[in-house]
């Protein structure tokens, strides 16, 4: 399982993983964890930003901490999601979370499986990104 260096729940996040399963701690430039990412890494894991009621939509926000890469390379991605940071749609969550004031340089918004259709012109779900998200949604105490 692949992990970033930081985010919310990350020593929580590592201290499970070493319990239970090898852990790739994203700590090198990418060209470093290539082949392992692409060739031995089950899952990565991630935090969300939030959430989109409305389209079901997870939002993401990469950092150094916590690459894109970690939600779009393995076959399986882990989002782990506060309930609290649901919001009905995009716009009031951008309000609620003050986006004026620091927006992202990369943001990713994940609604559903890939669709591609550069191939033969024929439409094709599920070329790109992971095979499989899971998504635990954790009760704010």
């Amino acid at each position: 399982v692949a992990t970033g260096t930081g985010g919310e729940f990350h020593n929580e996040i590592s201290q499970a993983l070493t319990e239970h399963c090898e852990q790739l701690s994203f700590d090198k430039p990418f060209e470093y964890l290539k082949e392992e990412l692409f060739n031995e890494v089950d899952a990565g894991i991630t935090g969300c930003h939030g959430a989109i009621a409305a389209t079901g939509t997870l939002v993401i926000w990469p950092s150094a901490l916590e690459p894109r890469t970690l939600s779009l390379v393995p076959p399986c991605h882990i989002a782990i999601l506060k309930a609290s940071t649901l919001h009905t749609n995009l716009p009031t969550m951008m309000e609620d979370q003050h986006w004026a004031n620091h927006l992202p340089t990369n943001l990713l918004l994940v609604s559903g499986p890939s669709k591609t259709a550069d191939i033969q012109q024929t439409l094709a779900y599920g070329a790109h990104g992971p095979k499989q998200l899971l998504v635990l949604i954790l009760e704010d105490i």
